[in-house]
Order: structure tokens, then sequence, then C-alpha cells
């Protein structure tokens, strides 16, 4: 089958399951009002995915590279057998304490990217990631808007004004929200001395964070195997396997997958892996 007929049957598929499921996936651009729950974050989320997968299957590469719509997953290889850790979307209540607490077992550290009207709410939060030694608390805009829905003008006050979660004397990273990108903002960033930093692995904890699995429409846009759509461990194991290392993507909101934090630390560094920071050289490659 050509690759042209081969995106037409897999975006019909995509579309008819999308349908039967009361899912919209187009590009029109429209998302759910903003909310600050946990449920309907993960639902904006599988909308951006299904979005994500239906333009890749449909519109050119050459097209999607112009408008610098989906920079954030990594092509470049990372360090061989080196992991970075990086949690998005906090800080949290629940979430942020346990991350921390699982890190400090391991001796081990992360970056997050926090959300700037969340960190203005916790502000001890933020403390304590700092003192825990996590000192990279980077920029994941002020609200988490979705990019490509939003004018320059709203996009350039989201990142300045999240800009003061950065330190003066650390690097600056920022990290687009569901991964969207925009030249735009990918020069505005680089100006004020920032890098992007996407990921290599996705682990698609908001999928299986409800009940422990991904359903079919959502491991096709995660790209979770069939023998690990029953487990959030061995798909994020098997991704990391698959690349030998790299930055893997995770978020504070979502606690019945973040129990499964320790598992996949513990089964990491017994696989012979090393943990390491996205501000490490040997990943400078892989940050934009």
């Amino acid at each position: 089958m050509k690759p042209s007929r081969y995106r037409q049957h897999a975006v019909s598929c995509l579309l008819l399951a999308t349908t039967l499921a009361a899912t919209v996936c187009t590009a029109t651009g429209q998302t759910p009002s903003p909310t600050t729950s946990a449920q309907d974050e993960t639902a904006s989320i599988r909308q951006h995915h299904l979005k994500r997968l239906h333009e890749r299957l449909s519109v050119e590469p050459a097209v999607l590279e112009s408008h610098c719509r989906y920079e954030s997953e990594i092509a470049t290889a990372p360090p061989l057998n080196r992991v970075a850790l990086t949690f998005d979307d906090g800080p949290t209540t629940s979430g942020t304490a346990y991350i921390l607490e699982v890190l400090k077992k391991y001796n081990i550290h992360a970056t997050f990217f926090m959300v700037g009207e969340k960190a203005s709410q916790y502000p001890e939060l933020v403390a304590q990631v700092r003192a825990a030694g996590h000192d990279v608390v980077a920029n994941h805009s002020w609200s988490h808007p979705n990019f490509h829905d939003i004018d320059v003008a709203r996009q350039t006050g989201e990142v300045l004004r999240a800009d003061s979660l950065t330190t003066p004397d650390l690097p600056k990273l920022f990290r687009y929200p569901y991964g969207n990108s925009t030249c735009e903002t990918n020069q505005l960033v680089h100006q004020h001395g920032y890098q992007i930093v996407g990921w290599h692995v996705d682990s698609c904890d908001w999928a299986f964070d409800k009940t422990g699995a991904i359903d079919t429409r959502e491991a096709i846009s995660c790209g979770v195997p069939r023998q690990y759509q029953n487990d959030y461990v061995g798909h994020v194991l098997a991704a990391v396997r698959s690349r030998r290392g790299g930055i893997i993507l995770m978020h504070e909101i979502h606690p019945n997958t973040l129990k499964k934090l320790d598992t996949i630390v513990a089964s990491l560094l017994a696989g012979g892996f090393e943990f390491g920071m996205v501000t490490d050289k040997d990943f400078q490659p892989s940050l934009r």
C-alpha cells in the first residue's frame, strides 16, 4: 500500500473510532474551556493527541515542519542508556511531595515543568522542589493553553508571565503545553535565553491513569503496542529500551500512574540505565 493511501486509510479508521467514542478529532483548533481538574485535563490531552495523530497522517510532513507544529517529539538519539525524568503540570498538593519522596529514595533528580498559575498558588511547593536539589524549575506557560489555538500576543504573554519560575543563574528551559509548538514562540523563547525541551518517551500516563489500561484509539495516538495496553510500567520500560534511553515525559496530576514511579525507576536502574538531568552536557543535542 502506498504511503498516501495508507494515510487515508488510517485517517478513516481514526475518525471512525473517535466518532464511535464521541471524541472530536478535527483540525478546527477548538479546545475545551480550561479547567483545573485532572479529569478535564486528561480529556484535553486526549483530544490533542488524537488531533496530532490526525494531522501527522493527513498533512504532508514538510507542511507541518514549515509551521513548526510538533517539534517536541525528539528525533535526536539520546545519550546511550541515560534517562532524564521530567514532570509537567505541577506543582500539585499530592503529586509533588510524592515525586520528591521517590526521587530522594533513589538519590536521583528530575526537571519540573511548572504551570505559572499553579506555582503562584503553591510557592511553598516550588521551594520544596528547589530545596531538594531539583533546582531546574522550568517554564510550562502561565495557564497551559494550546499554543496552536491562541494568537501570538497571548503566546508571548503565556511565556513571559511564567518567566519568574526560572532562576537567574540556572539554565532556562521551556516546554510547550501538549507539545504543540509554533515558529513564533520558538523565536521568542530563544530570544529570552530558553532552550526548548521535548521528549524521547511519552509515558502517556494520562491515558492509563483511570483504570491502569489504555483503550485502542489512545494506544494508537501514544504508540503503545497491544501487549502493553494493560501494562503502564511495561509500556514505559519498553519505550525506553527501544530508544536506549531518553527524556521521559510524565505528569504530576495523575496519581494512579505516579504510584508506579517507584517501580519504573527501580526497573530502569536494574536494567542498567543511569539517571541524569536534561541540563547535563550529554543531553544538550536533544534540546532545541
